[in-house]
């Protein structure tokens, strides 16, 4: 009899546990690239313990009523559950237990506090009073809590919050609520409250609470624009695909302007392959005419055997007008678009590289192919690793290099080209008589890059290098139509360069030491007369040399200034605060004006400069961490038969500069809100409360800064400029709970706005509200966007509106 009423006390309490329990809690996301290597598979077992601990102050057997009673703080335990209770009861006979006064539930992650607990073992159904339970992303509570089948619960009264203050910001409350465990809430009727306020009145609502990837319906984006008139946007499925992918298929419906179908899907398997595809087809209605438009995007990345990798690039469009209204600024201002694919194998110590890329040009209807090329590069290697020479022998100085090349490229400039034009085809221009000018232009080709070179230092400073290079093409046609022709031209050339240093000390300042690197540099080539290859094309990485006999010197001069300096105590280093950099060259085989121009270039990078704090109202609010960082570079050529004292004749002129401000400004929160403890009882923290820790942390980022950057070109006089452009970029919290963000891009030498945006935020702690405008060309676009942060797709409301003008 005693173990028959064990038994039957362990069956009880193991079906009373998961009564009121939920789906497991999810966990703080880590990037995968911070795990360690670990297998696929998403699911691992807890060690389970098979025995049943309970302890209380006395146990009480009722032998005649087939009772037992635990009284004076009563605790059972089994596996990874827990329940604990002023008193229990266990009737035997009628197979029911109760429990009397405040009652803690643990089964796993899952918690629960309430009071005089019913549960009936046959018909697996219990009432709890007074109940309150944490569920995946939030908090529930009512007035009474029944188990009406497996997995469904009624609430009477109920109410759900996903706000962990004590008296939360928001919630709702339903008359009637159900549970579906691990699936969703639903409540009828609803009303929505805020501290306490009702705002909001729904018949019924649903509230998903899922845990994982679940297929189904997502909510659609309703609205209305001058453009499209009214509009009901993102009417899509999602599917997922085991552990690998994710698919969303989706339509646009708009009143005026026609509709959009769009098909996306991402998708990873570790250690093999990763990508995704976005598919766009639309049939846009614009003044009285029907236009059917279609994209593709897509990208795929494969590791293969051996290490080989194969990536794939996919980009088309079939008119540009899909991409109008776009809310991505590279796509409305997009002209040229690239698709390529590309295979890289490792052979030896180098590696063998086949591809092909189009290229298309979506303002002219042209495009650029090459279908395919290969290249193999042997790198530059020691002649003494292919005989047994010793190291110290003059020969181990001599170094081999071979490259091959096969390209096979296109130009298609006919409108309207078809597949076959991409493959294959050279047709000449109707228009040009002489038949030199193509509409489709294709060619193919081989190169071949030899070279032999000798290095050695002299007295261990002087650097000198000479050696000789062959190159060979091979092409299917000349000009003159010859078929399958061939050109080879060499080259010869000697260079040396060294450096110099020089250290300058200082005791009694801030800045330590400053050194200075000079690095001088000349070199002279000489190459053969190659004008017999002059009737050979040019196209992709294949070409030869088609010049007059030549003989050039170059010379060039790199200096760079690099200092210590001392702060806070502290020895630190500027490395390359300023290089400047001069580069010519002279043509020995003409007979004047032999050198061509001087291109000079400077850099002037001081890094971020400490500013401290600053101490705006002292012991209320401060700005710290305060940095400055600025960068400019400068660019520009010289005739140096030009240059006179009243004259210096600079060219092409290119100067940027760009400045930040930046550091932290933190608020001091006047109204701290108490937080719910009522489930701290249970001695560890739960995963939700190391969620919405998460969530304020990343709400909380005090960091401001504010940049600017400014460029300008200009043929020849500098403050004559040609084109001159500024970029504003501001991100800063207003106050401890709105934040700002701002962009521009001005043309100053038109004194035009290309571009601005506006983004400002407001935290409502486990809400958050986004209002956007946004001008691009002819467009602009408002956005105001009232998220949950933590269940953000099934708590959302969102109004837009974008129009041209």
């Amino acid at each position: 009899m005693d173990k028959y009423k064990y038994l039957l006390v362990l069956s009880i309490f193991m079906a009373l546990l998961p009564l009121f329990g939920q789906i497991d809690q999810p966990g703080i996301v880590i990037p995968d690239s911070l795990l360690p290597a670990i297998p696929d598979s998403l699911s691992f077992e807890k060690t389970k313990l098979d025995s049943l601990f309970y302890t209380a102050d006395s146990i009480y057997f009722e032998y005649d009523k087939e009772q037992i009673r635990l009284y004076g703080s009563p605790t059972i335990n089994y596996q990874m559950s827990e329940i604990i209770a002023d008193s229990l009861l266990i009737d035997i006979k009628k197979e029911r237990a109760y429990s009397y006064g405040y009652t803690r539930m643990r089964d796993g992650e899952q918690l629960l506090i309430g009071s005089n607990v019913r549960y009936d073992v046959n018909t697996q159904t219990g009432i709890l009073d007074g109940g309150n339970s944490m569920m995946e992303k939030g908090y529930y509570s009512g007035s009474e809590i029944r188990k009406i089948a497996n997995d469904v619960y009624d609430i009477d009264s109920g109410r759900f919050t996903s706000c962990d203050y004590a008296e939360p910001s928001y919630y709702f409350w339903a008359k009637k609520l159900r549970i579906y465990r691990g699936d969703k809430i639903v409540g009828k009727p609803v009303i929505a409250y805020v501290n306490h306020f009702p705002v909001f009145y729904f018949p019924f609502i649903t509230i998903p609470i899922q845990k994982g990837r679940h297929p189904g319906f997502l909510i659609p984006e309703p609205g209305y624009n001058n453009t499209d008139g009214k509009y009901l946007r993102n009417i899509g499925w999602y599917y997922p695909y085991k552990d690998y992918a994710d698919l969303i298929l989706s339509l646009d419906l708009r009143e005026r302007t026609g509709w959009r179908t769009s098909f996306r899907s991402n998708y990873l398997k570790r250690y093999l392959y990763s990508g995704g595809i976005n598919a766009t087809y639309q049939r846009n209605i614009s003044q009285g005419t029907t236009n059917n438009d279609w994209s593709l995007q897509g990208n795929h990345h494969h590791d293969l055997l051996n290490k080989a990798a194969l990536d794939v690039n996919l980009d088309f469009i079939s008119n540009k007008r899909i991409w109008e209204s776009s809310d991505d600024i590279n796509q409305s201002l997009a002209q040229r678009l690239t698709s390529s694919v590309s295979y890289r194998k490792p052979i030896g110590s180098s590696y063998l590289n086949v591809g092909s890329v189009y290229t298309q040009d979506i303002i002219n209807d042209r495009a650029t192919i090459s279908l395919p090329s290969a290249s193999f590069n042997f790198p530059t290697r020691p002649v003494a690793e292919l005989f047994s020479v010793s190291s110290d022998s003059w020969f181990s100085n001599l170094s081999y290099s071979y490259s091959l090349r096969f390209d096979h490229t296109g130009d298609l400039r006919e409108p309207g080209y078809s597949f076959a034009d991409v493959i294959w085809d050279n047709s000449t221009d109707p228009s040009d008589s002489s038949g030199a000018t193509f509409l489709n232009e294709h060619h193919v080709g081989l190169k071949h890059n030899m070279g032999l070179s000798y290095n050695w230092k002299y007295r261990g400073w002087l650097s000198l290098r000479e050696g000789i290079d062959y190159q060979e093409s091979w092409m299917d046609r000349d000009r003159n139509d010859k078929k399958l022709v061939r050109g080879g031209a060499y080259s010869a050339y000697l260079s040396s360069n060294f450096n110099v240093y020089g250290v300058r000390n200082f005791s009694k300042s801030p800045i330590r030491s400053i050194r200075h690197i000079l690095s001088p540099s000349v070199s002279l080539s000489y190459a053969p007369d190659t004008r017999k290859n002059s009737d050979l094309y040019s196209f992709g990485g294949i070409g030869i040399s088609s010049s007059a006999k030549s003989a050039s010197f170059s010379y060039g001069l790199d200096q760079k200034w690099q200092l210590k300096y001392m702060q806070g105590g502290a020895e630190k280093k500027l490395n390359d605060i300023i290089t400047l950099s001069s580069r010519g060259s002279a043509n020995l085989y003409k007979s004047e004006k032999r050198f061509g121009s001087i291109s000079h270039s400077m850099n002037f990078r001081p890094g971020n400069i400490s500013l401290g704090s600053w101490n705006i109202n002292p012991g209320e609010f401060k700005l710290g961490e305060m940095k400055l960082g600025y960068s400019s570079q400068f660019s520009l050529q010289q005739n140096p038969y030009l240059v006179h004292w009243d004259e210096f004749s600079l060219r092409n002129q290119y100067f940027s500069q760009s400045i930040s401000l930046g550091g932290s400004a933190p608020y001091k929160n006047y109204f701290p809100q108490p937080k719910n403890i009522m489930f701290n009882s249970f001695g560890t923290p739960d995963t939700l409360a190391m969620i919405d820790q998460f969530v304020d942390d990343a709400a909380t980022n005090n960091n401001w800064s504010l940049s600017l950057t400014h460029n300008l070109y200009a043929p020849k006089d500098i403050f004559r400029a040609q084109s001159s452009n500024l970029r504003l970029g501001l991100t800063c919290k207003l106050t401890d709970n709105w934040s700002l963000s701002y962009s521009n891009y001005y043309n100053l030498k038109d004194k035009e706005m290309i571009s601005q945006g506006f983004l400002l935020s407001r935290n409502l702690h486990c809400w958050k509200m986004d209002i956007s405008i946004n001008r691009r060309n002819e467009y602009w676009d408002y956005r105001i966007v009232l998220f949950n942060t933590l269940l953000p797709d099934a708590l959302r409301f969102q109004t837009r509106e974008s129009k041209k003008y």
